[in-house]
């Protein structure tokens, strides 16, 4: 009878750890999705995704210096190309090549905040084309992102590119990545905002399309 008590005891136990064990592993999962340096200057939640730090960086298609081991994905921005011209402004198209590391998942959409051109602020409509990733797998955006120069901003940049042209643009700004991420079989619903400070080839200067763009304005 004694050998069947702790027969039952040491089972019980051996549950008791073993869940503790499984607890203690979906907890310390969940932690990083939780609490992040942007605690202090984002809400905890924004449209129902809450707030995650995670290390994404973004770069140009030429840049070889990005360490893949410090980033959960690296997004290469592909060169820009100049769709539109008129007495609004100008609108450009980006694309991006994503190499989604440590993940696997679904991007629902995309926000931009704060972005300038060379100091010139635009606009970037929300990003509503949702594409899957998976871990260790490069993947492109399914539709260009379309950033829009207004007039006014647009004829400060043509003044500029007609004294100053440079070869390349700083593009400084945060997206917000709203999406589904994947791990140890948990589907999470996160939002991930990324700060982004990178340098594209200049596409006004492509082709030399400068004096056809200026008629316009």
């Amino acid at each position: 009878m004694a050998n069947l008590i702790n027969s039952k005891k040491s089972g019980e136990f051996l549950k008791g750890k073993t869940f503790r064990k499984y607890f203690l592993l979906f907890t310390l999962y969940l932690l990083p999705f939780t609490f992040g340096p942007y605690a202090q200057d984002l809400p905890d939640e924004i449209r129902g995704y809450k707030v995650h730090k995670l290390k994404i960086s973004v770069t140009n298609k030429t840049d070889k210096t990005i360490e893949k081991d410090r980033s959960a994905a690296i997004a290469r921005l592909t060169e820009p190309e100049l769709t539109d011209t008129s007495l609004t402004g100008l609108t450009f198209e980006i694309s991006a090549e994503i190499d989604a590391l440590d993940y696997t998942g679904k991007v629902d959409f995309l926000t931009f905040k704060d972005f300038t051109v060379n100091g010139l602020s635009v606009e970037i409509a929300e990003y509503t084309d949702s594409f899957k990733f998976k871990k260790d797998e490069a993947i492109r955006l399914p539709q260009p992102i379309r950033i829009f120069l207004g007039s006014r901003q647009a004829l400060k940049g043509i003044l500029g590119e007609a004294t100053n042209s440079k070869d390349e643009w700083t593009v400084t700004g945060t997206v917000f990545v709203f999406g589904r991420f994947k791990k140890y079989g948990f589907n999470i619903k996160r939002v991930v905002p990324v700060e982004v400070n990178v340098k594209i080839k200049n596409p006004v200067k492509k082709g030399k399309i400068l004096p056809d763009i200026l008629p316009s304005f």
